[in-house]
């Protein structure tokens, strides 16, 4: 038997193991065991021995397990089919080495990826991989001449150019496989240079453009505040604008009062007088003019461009929105939001009125003020103070919505400093220990609208 040649015991329902024995038949060139009932194991290690092997054919039996490596040692194998059993596991490359004519690993449950070693198999011609569970790419190595089966796996990309020659049922059951193949979808186009360039460059560009944007916001920023600055020493009929329809003329408000007529007198602020103004567009206004009396004093002026900036700079819902200014040569005066009901010192005023107010609503307003004074002290930078929170200052609307009122005083503080020893404020309203120091606290504020409710009245002393 050592002299044995080839062995051929296909289709003879055998059962059981590979017999160890053949191993000793090292002059064996061809074995077919194929088509019987074999099942413990894929090939015993005695292959190894089998040098001169050329053909190898285990097909259609029940071997189990992976696929031995020792394959490889058989360095002149043509032909290898282990088609049809229980074969699991990946492909080992050391099998790769043999010089394969024909290779057949069919319907068995072989994983993982094609190895990229099929590129050294140059004489292969017949390549049978199909219905396995491999997946991955098709590597470009991979070359057989004559027939190729890939069909029923997992494998997905592109099918190589110079397989499209074969048959499309060499690639079925492939879900995510692509190409010029009849019955395949088209592979996404591979972006050109141009279009690699065209990535990279557009982020570029658009990054610059948003910085060119933020520059010239920045330049209009700085415009605006030159604007804001040559306007407020400038004499004419012209008016700085902040969130308002269209552009006021000065003879609007004259001609809407009057020239600042009794009849349309609403009460007097820091400074100077309010009056009410019907704008030709149906806008009700509240317009505070200075005094001509104080507007000769060089700190007059001052005030009045100290106030603009400070409103004009003020964005929230319990302070009183400032629309517009004017410095005219005949006179000056602020454009602000016109809060209906008027102010808590008037409703308090009055009997009727301060009886409405009940435990609710007073604290609602408290609330409404300390917001506007938060936002004051804590959200604007550098903080500002009023200086001058009184029951004339809380204006209410008709939903006894509060909002903070006149600025005449208002003055930006700078958190580091604290050397302004000037008393400020209105009469009855200034806070205990704060007669010797202007620094004012929230809580200083918040002691006058307390102290008004307290006493359920206006303080005087």
């Amino acid at each position: 038997m050592k002299s044995l040649v080839k062995l051929y015991l296909n289709e003879n329902m055998l059962e059981g193991r590979i017999p160890y024995e053949i191993g000793n038949m090292k002059n064996l060139v061809a074995l077919d065991l194929s088509k019987n009932r074999l099942n413990e194991g894929p090939l015993p290690q005695v292959v190894e021995n089998l040098k001169d092997l050329r053909c190898l054919n285990l097909s259609n039996n029940k071997l189990i397990g992976p696929i031995p490596s020792q394959i490889g040692d058989c360095s002149i194998l043509q032909e290898l089919s282990l088609s049809n059993n229980q074969i699991i596991g990946s492909i080992p490359f050391e099998v790769l080495v043999c010089p394969f004519h024909i290779l057949d690993l069919s319907h068995n449950f072989i994983e993982g990826e094609i190895p990229h070693q099929f590129g050294i198999m140059v004489n292969i011609s017949i390549l049978d991989l199909s219905h396995n569970k491999l997946s991955g790419m098709i590597p470009k190595s991979l070359r057989p001449k004559e027939k190729v089966n890939l069909s029923y796996n997992f494998l997905e990309g592109p099918i190589p150019h110079y397989l499209s020659g074969f048959p499309p049922d060499s690639f079925q059951g492939n879900k995510h496989l692509c190409g010029k193949i009849p019955g395949f979808f088209l592979c996404p186009s591979t972006p050109s240079n141009k279009v690699i360039i065209a990535r990279i460059v557009i982020p570029i560009v658009g990054f610059l453009a948003l910085l060119s944007m933020g520059f010239l916001l920045y330049l209009r920023c700085r415009v605006a505040n030159n604007t804001f600055k040559s306007n407020v020493t400038k004499n004419g009929d012209l008016f700085s604008i902040l969130n308002f329809d269209g552009r006021i003329a000065f003879q609007d408000i004259i001609n809407a009062t009057e020239d600042f007529d009794n009849r349309y007198w609403i009460g007097t602020g820091g400074y100077g007088s309010v009056y009410t103004a019907q704008l030709p567009s149906g806008k009700i206004v509240a317009v505070k003019k200075l005094n001509h009396r104080e507007a000769e004093v060089t700190t007059f002026e001052k005030s009045f461009k100290n106030e603009a900036k400070i409103l004009s700079e003020i964005r929230h819902k319990n302070i009183v929105k400032l629309h517009g200014f004017c410095l005219h040569n005949r006179c000056m005066f602020l454009i602000y939001e016109y809060i209906a009901r008027g102010s808590l010192f008037c409703v308090l005023a009055y009997d009727n009125e301060a009886m409405e107010l009940d435990w609710i609503k007073r604290m609602k307003i408290i609330k409404d003020t300390a917001c506007a004074l938060s936002y004051l002290h804590h959200d604007c930078h550098p903080p500002i103070v009023h200086r001058d929170i009184s029951s004339n200052n809380i204006l209410l609307n008709s939903n006894l919505e509060a909002s903070v009122s006149d600025f005449g005083t208002a003055r930006l503080i700078d958190p580091d400093s604290s050397n302004q020893t000037m008393l400020v404020g209105t009469y009855g309203y200034i806070a205990p220990g704060q007669k010797e120091i202007i620094f004012r606290k929230l809580e200083h504020d918040l002691f006058v609208i307390l102290k008004i409710y307290r006493d359920n009245r206006n303080p005087v002393s």
